[in-house]
């Protein structure tokens, strides 16, 4: 008798002790849905739309936009498939429009590259020009340099100005100076200071 007493007085109180869950939906659960819920009717008073502001951070939150998708896919598969084929196609022409650029592009890169090459094969040839003339020029002035003043410096009076400054200016200062004993005083003095004058 004692005995059933006491196991009916520990049934009592375990009916009468709160579960670990019970604990956990009354002191976390429940406050925190309550929370959750203030917080909502606060943001939509201040006209704050959190699945707007959460999809443009990139945030998804479950639940919310799944509709919409679902709405613009069809749930027909005849439907699916001709949605399917139009992606394929638009794929297939956005494709078929890079390839069309990739080519306009190494058709431009081909005329740069032949550009290229022709100026290239200028400067060689501006180069080679310029090398043939500056030998034939050591060649004359070799030459002259063989001459006596007498014989060169009637020669080169009767040259322009810029080819015969351009000469002297090569010849040795003991060459010049035979040149110009070999000259009229005062045509002397001009070639003197037209060189004196390009030299500065």
């Amino acid at each position: 008798m004692k005995q059933q007493k006491q196991s009916i007085r520990d049934e009592a109180e375990e009916v009468k002790s709160p579960g670990k869950i019970q604990v956990f939906f009354l002191l976390i659960f429940v406050p925190v849905l309550f929370l959750i819920f203030v917080a909502l009717i606060v943001l939509t008073i201040l006209d704050y739309n959190i699945v707007e502001k959460a999809e443009e951070a990139g945030i998804t939150i479950p639940f919310f936009g799944e509709e919409e998708e679902a709405a613009d896919t069809p749930v027909n598969p005849e439907e699916r498939i001709v949605s399917l084929q139009a992606q394929i196609e638009e794929k297939d022409m956005y494709i078929g429009q890079l390839e069309q650029e990739m080519v306009s592009l190494e058709d431009e890169n081909d005329q740069l590259i032949g550009d290229q090459e022709r100026l290239q094969a200028d400067i060689e040839r501006l180069q080679n020009e310029r090398d043939a003339a500056g030998r034939e020029f050591a060649e004359v002035v070799s030459v002259y340099e063989d001459m006596k003043g007498k014989e060169a410096a009637p020669i080169i009076m009767d040259l322009n100005d810029e080819d015969a400054i351009r000469l002297l200016s090569n010849l040795s200062a003991e060459m010049v100076s035979e040149i110009f004993a070999s000259m009229p005083p005062a045509e002397a003095a001009r070639y003197t200071e037209l060189i004196s004058t390009r030299t500065q």
